[in-house]
């Protein structure tokens, strides 16, 4: 089916409608990238010495600053892939007239990595050098480009897509999101030969266009 085909909002079959799906991850994905600030570290026990240790009060909290430079990192990769995430995600429901069956199944492991990303961001703060917080960490962000990829590839082969929707453009992004998803599972199997792993995630910007034009010459006719 076409997306010139696509059928009449009134005939979607019930559970398969798109609006309930997307209030509902809307408000799982606020609520994660909430959850986010909660695993940061807040520091404990620094001196309080009156107004002449003032320096010294502002070196600790410097020095704690800078011992969790990870876990801030880390917070900010992860609150920004949610964003990426769910704008593709907001994107993707704008254009469909309804759900297909893969598309349904597809938000169970979606929904469970966005509800589980505080977690592996907390332990990237708790032992940021520890291969497997930042392996279980970047199998997180790789799990959600790969969901998402996943939707897209599952509207246009649903034939859920209104008419007049850029099907080659859905097409490109899922190529996209596969691309930068594979990135981050590299740089998961990096992390137990080389320390500094979660600075190579700052490059996912440059990924995303790289995969985007790469896409854009491979799937172009």
């Amino acid at each position: 089916m076409t997306a010139a085909e696509s059928p009449d909002p009134t005939t979607v079959p019930p559970g398969l409608t798109h609006e309930r799906m997307g209030m509902f991850t809307d408000a799982v994905f606020a609520i994660a990238m909430t959850l986010l600030v909660i695993e940061i570290p807040r520091p404990e026990g620094l001196s309080r010495r009156g107004e002449a240790d003032r320096m010294a009060m502002a070196r600790e909290l410097w020095h704690f600053l800078g011992e969790n430079a990870g876990i801030f990192l880390a917070f900010l990769i992860a609150f920004l892939v949610l964003w990426a995430t769910w704008r593709q995600h907001h994107r993707l429901f704008d254009q469909i007239t309804g759900m297909s069956r893969w598309m349904l199944r597809i938000h169970i492991p979606l929904l469970i990595l966005v509800v589980l990303l505080p977690y592996p961001t907390a332990l990237i703060g708790e032992a940021s050098l520890n291969p497997l917080s930042v392996t279980l960490f970047a199998i997180a962000e790789a799990g959600l480009l790969f969901c998402q990829a996943g939707l897209n590839v599952a509207a246009v082969r649903g034939g859920v897509t209104k008419p007049g929707t850029d099907v080659f453009h859905l097409r490109v992004m899922a190529l996209t999101l596969t691309v930068n998803g594979a990135f981050w599972l590299v740089t998961a199997a990096l992390s137990w030969v080389m320390d500094g792993v979660p600075y190579l995630w700052v490059l996912t910007p440059l990924i995303i266009l790289g995969g985007h034009r790469a896409g854009r010459r491979l799937l172009t006719p």
